[in-house]
This record gives C-alpha cells, sequence and structure tokens, in this order.
C-alpha cells in the first residue's frame, strides 16, 4: 500500500542523507589549514546578453527564457559556448513540437567594446505533428467528470502540433487531482511520446490507473479538542464513509477557524495509517483566551483623535454563544456598544445576534443622544446573499439645526448584502451591493416612514497595474414623518466615502439653524489608479459627485482630485486631497485611510 512505500521511500531518503552528511564530516576532519582551498566567486564585468529574432508569442518567450537561465557569460569567452546556447534554442523549441529549425548564431565584434549583444537568428520549420493519439483513464475514476474535463483542456488530439508542455502539464494535473481526491493507488499503466522526427509525425500514449478511492476513517481527537468541537458540531463535514477530498478537509478547517473560537487548528489526513482503504483523520483545537482585550489608537480625518477599546468572549458556552463589548470615543462620537451572538445552526452562516449601543455625537449643527437596542437573525447558508433581518428599536434625543425634538421607533428592517473579489487587499476584480430597508409606524412609533440606502462598489483592471475603482450610493426616505426623523435616520454628503472635496457629513438642506438634514442621497465616485514608478504605489485621479437634497433642485456638488495608493501586505494606504469646487474660494479637503478598497 502507499504509506508503506511512502515510509520506505522517506527511509531510503534519510540513510542517504545522513551517508552524505556523515561522509561530509569525516572528511571536514581531516582537512588542515594547508589543504583547504579557498574558493572564490568568479565575477563576470563583461556578461553578454541575447537578441532572439525570427520568433514570438511563446516560443520567443520560452527561448528567451532558456538563455536567460544560463550564467552569467563573458564576451571573451562566448565562442566558447556556442554549442551550449544552439542547445539551449533547440530544447526550448521542442517543447513546442519544432525539432527542424535553422539556427544562426552572431557573436558580438571583438573590435567594439560596447557591442556585448549575441544575435541569435532562428527559422523554427515545420512543426512535428501528432498522428495517434491513445490518452485513456482507467479504474474508478473513469467515470469522474474533473479527469475527464482535464483530458478536455490539455488540447492533446491527433493532427495537432506536439506539445511537450501540455503533455507534461496534463501528467501532474492527474497526479495532483487524484490525490487530492484519494487516488492514492493511482499510477501509469503507459505513459510515452514516440517522435518520428523524419516524419514529421509522433505518437503519444498515456494510460493513468486511478485504482479505487478511499474514504474518510474515524476521527482522531483528545478529549480536550472532542469538548471542543462541541459548539461547532453542525460544520463537520469529514463524515466516516465520506468519498475522501482535501477541499473538503480545507473547507471545513476555514469553517473553523471563521468562528473566532480557535486560537489554532489543525485538521490532518494520516495517510500512514491507512486500512481497508480507509484514512483516519486528527483533529487537534486549541481555544483563544476567556478574555481577549484590545486597546487602540488611531487617527482619522473624519472624526479626528480616536481611541478604541474591545473586550471579547469567544467562546461561552457549549452552544457557542460569544460576547464581544466595544467603546469607541472620538472629538464628534462616544460610542458604546454590546452583541450577543447565538448560533443557530452554522454558526459563521446561521445565527442570531442581540445588539445594545449608546451613541452621543456632536458634529456640524447636530447633537444626539441615541439608545439602541435590536435583535437579528442572520442567514446566509444558501444563495449569495447574507440576508440580515432585524427588529431595532431607538430612542433619540436630538438637536438638528434649529430643530429640537426627541424620538422613539420601532423599525423592521432587512439588510441585504453581497460581495465577490478575487481576493487580497488589492484585487483586481470585485464588488459588493449593500441594500438597507427599514421603517415604522405611528401606531407603535412616534414617526412613519420607510428608509432606503443602497450602497455599491466596484473594481475593475483594464490592465495589471491599473485599477478603475468606482462607486455609487443612493437613499431615500417614504411617508408622512419623512422630513422631520432624528438626525441619525437622515442623510448628510461629504467626507471620505461620499464626496471628498467637503467636509464630514457637512451637506445638506439648511434650516435657520444650519444643516436640517436631507430626504435623499446620491452620491457617486470615479477613480482611476495607476503607476507612477515606484514600488507597491499608485497614483489616482478621481471625481466626486453627488447631493443631499429634500426635491433634487438643489445644485450637484463636485469634488475632483488626486491621490496616492500605497499596497502593503496588511492593507492599502490611501491619501486624497479633494477639491469642493462649490464653494468659493475652493475648499481643499485632505483624507487619509488605511484598508482594502471595500
Amino acid at each position: 500500500m502507499i504509506p508503506a512505500r511512502t515510509f520506505l521511500s522517506l527511509t531510503v531518503s534519510a540513510l542517504l542523507a545522513g551517508t552524505f552528511v556523515t561522509g561530509t564530516v569525516l572528511l571536514g576532519g581531516c582537512s588542515s589549514d594547508e589543504t583547504i582551498i579557498e574558493k572564490r566567486e568568479s565575477v563576470v564585468t563583461d556578461p553578454v546578453s541575447f537578441d532572439v529574432q525570427g520568433l514570438s508569442g511563446a516560443l520567443q518567450e520560452n527561448v528567451q527564457a532558456h538563455l536567460n537561465a544560463i550564467p552569467p557569460i563573458s564576451k571573451r569567452r562566448v565562442f566558447i559556448f556556442r554549442r551550449e546556447l544552439r542547445e539551449s534554442v533547440e530544447t526550448a523549441l521542442r517543447a513546442y513540437g519544432y525539432y527542424h529549425p535553422v539556427i544562426d548564431i552572431t557573436l558580438p565584434e571583438r573590435e567594439k567594446e560596447d557591442d556585448r549583444r549575441v544575435r541569435i537568428s532562428v527559422d523554427h520549420g515545420k512543426p512535428i505533428y501528432v498522428r495517434y493519439c491513445n490518452v485513456e483513464i482507467l479504474g474508478e475514476g473513469a467515470d469522474y467528470r474533473v479527469f475527464k474535463t482535464l483530458l478536455d483542456d490539455a488540447g492533446l488530439n491527433s493532427y495537432s502540433v506536439l506539445n511537450h508542455q501540455a503533455y507534461e502539464k496534463l501528467k501532474s494535473d492527474l497526479n495532483a487531482t487524484a490525490l487530492s481526491l484519494g487516488f492514492f493507488d493511482a499510477q501509469y499503466i503507459s505513459s510515452r511520446i514516440m517522435v518520428y522526427a523524419d516524419q514529421n509525425v509522433a505518437d503519444i500514449e498515456l494510460v493513468y490507473d486511478t485504482g479505487k478511492r478511499y474514504h474518510f476513517g474515524e476521527i482522531i481527537a483528545d478529549d480536550s479538542t472532542r469538548e471542543l468541537m462541541q459548539p461547532v458540531s453542525s460544520l463537520m463535514t469529514l463524515n466516516e464513509g465520506r468519498k475522501f477530498s482535501t477541499r473538503v478537509i480545507n473547507d471545513y478547517s476555514n469553517s473553523l477557524n471563521q468562528t473566532g473560537f480557535y486560537r489554532s487548528v489543525d485538521v490532518r489526513p494520516l495517510l500512514d495509517e491507512v486500512k481497508d482503504y480507509s484514512v483516519p483523520v486528527e483533529i487537534s483545537l486549541e481555544r483563544k483566551s476567556n478574555n481577549i482585550m484590545r486597546l487602540g489608537a488611531g487617527y482619522s480625518t473624519d472624526e479626528g483623535p480616536r481611541v478604541l477599546f474591545e473586550w471579547e468572549k469567544p467562546l461561552l458556552n457549549a452552544a457557542g454563544h460569544s460576547l464581544t463589548t466595544k467603546a469607541q470615543i472620538s472629538a464628534i462620537t462616544q460610542d458604546a456598544s454590546i452583541v450577543y451572538k447565538i448560533p443557530r445552526n452554522d454558526p459563521n452562516l446561521d445565527y442570531y445576534y442581540i445588539n445594545a449601543s449608546q451613541t452621543h455625537t456632536d458634529l456640524n449643527d447636530t447633537v444626539s443622544d441615541r439608545s439602541h437596542l435590536s435583535f437579528h437573525y442572520v442567514a446566509n447558508d444558501t444563495g449569495r446573499w447574507r440576508r440580515d433581518y432585524a427588529l431595532k428599536a431607538e430612542y433619540e434625543d436630538y438637536e438638528q439645526g434649529a430643530d429640537v425634538g426627541y424620538g422613539w421607533n420601532l423599525m423592521p428592517s432587512l439588510l441585504l448584502s453581497r460581495r465577490e473579489t478575487t481576493g487580497g487587499f488589492d484585487p483586481r476584480f470585485g464588488y459588493s451591493l449593500n441594500l438597507d430597508f427599514s421603517g415604522a409606524s405611528d401606531v407603535i412609533s412616534d414617526y412613519s416612514f420607510v428608509r432606503f440606502l443602497g450602497t455599491f462598489r466596484s473594481v475593475l483592471s483594464p490592465s495589471e497595474n491599473t485599477r478603475l475603482v468606482t462607486r455609487v450610493q443612493q437613499g431615500a426616505i417614504f411617508g408622512p414623518d419623512s422630513t422631520n426623523l432624528p438626525p441619525s435616520l437622515r442623510f448628510f454628503a461629504g467626507g471620505d466615502n461620499s464626496i471628498r472635496g467637503y467636509g464630514y457629513l457637512d451637506e445638506s438642506p439648511r434650516n435657520s439653524g444650519g444643516l436640517n438634514g436631507a430626504r435623499y442621497l446620491t452620491t457617486g465616485s470615479v477613480e482611476f489608479q495607476f503607476p507612477c514608478g515606484i514600488d507597491s504605489s499608485r497614483l489616482a485621479l478621481f471625481l466626486d459627485g453627488g447631493t443631499a437634497t429634500d426635491d433634487y433642485r438643489d445644485d450637484i456638488l463636485w469634488g475632483p482630485g488626486f491621490g496616492y495608493r500605497y499596497i502593503s501586505q496588511y492593507g492599502t494606504v490611501r491619501v486624497d486631497l479633494g477639491f469642493a469646487m462649490d464653494h468659493d474660494p475652493v475648499d481643499v479637503h485632505l483624507h487619509v485611510a488605511f484598508g482594502p478598497e471595500f
């Protein structure tokens, strides 16, 4: 069986490595200062470069890659390497089926000191065509679509040009796929390419026997791990008897990590303990600390200096409950909140949570004290949309411009969100969409209204190092009380995530006392990022625009500007200068942010 062969192979390798090390030590022991030969690295001061002509596309790239892999060659000695250069070019061309090239090598002129180019002119000639191609999958894997797809994508067919790289890639892909699916006894019955260069044809025979597929066996874990597995029992996918798959193992491991319960997660198939096509799986979990506290300080160009304190209890009991307490203090906002999370089925995708918070805001013409209590159900286990159903109770005591009042609202709400991206802090493609609906009735609340806020962000890459970033936001309030709601429910424009040329939430219709807040919000942004000659950096040109209005009779506010982006392994640093074109004189606002595009 495979485990035995693997063990034997490792043993032989270890013995060979030990013999080599022992021999080296013995030889070193016999050396003396007089017999040690100092090795000095030869430095080539006049290396030649290669100029390949007559080729294009993949052939050109492969030939150039083979030549670049040759160690530096001195111009004075390059004539010695004619044969090696020719063989390197021939090897690169044969990989794509060209066995009869005509190669002319012109060496640099010795009299010209600045001439260090080796000119290689190539006529690749006629290619070798595949005459007979027999590629077969035997064993249990013969019925698997994934293997058939690999064969179709490889492009190995009769009457096609011989491609050694495609052939080797297919062999590698078949082995990798077989191992990932648990075909541990897979082997090649036949694997050969027979080239008849004089006839310009080749025959391919590739027969792969996958053997029988293994399945998951028993779960091996100590008592501590079994206790820690109770809150995530619904995530278990490594059921005994299920067909083996490394993807299933990786998905299960990722799911455990996403819960936030564990400091470390180790899920390993025990391939050296396989019996009767059954693979035992060992799981080891280490829980996070019962109390995790974070204290941070930062600065936001929108909110100024701020301090953050967070206290998290990630795993309260065997049911997987968790508690997070957070307090954030800045010059304009003081906010404290508590979130209690209760898994329903999947701790990551299907759960309840309770949110209680108290917020004081003193910004521009707004002074507000808001108490909030909400009950949420999050469903994300089907489809691509994350659905957050909630019932929110809020009381707000406020001064908004000339308005002074208070309000109580019991609001059903629904937040739909969707996000797709190529991943990382600097994705080449991605988008996010959030749709937030809420409302209240004066039957049980102080106001009757329906409120909507939708936000769309996207990233596109016209080329490898450029980005086109767009953002659109639309908000609206309907109902008899749409113009006199508490300020936390009204709309304001301006700031880093709105119109960058204007102050933070500093634009809306006004009353005699200042800002009044708006019924409608429409903002948009287009930003083009391009390289600036500095590693991991880009410059950005952007145009923001929009309005916060009651009737869309107000002028559109425009905020063009430029910025700098630094893409680090921890996130993207964004520095922007936005210009308020509607102001006279034109205002300039600096924005500094750190994090992903969305």
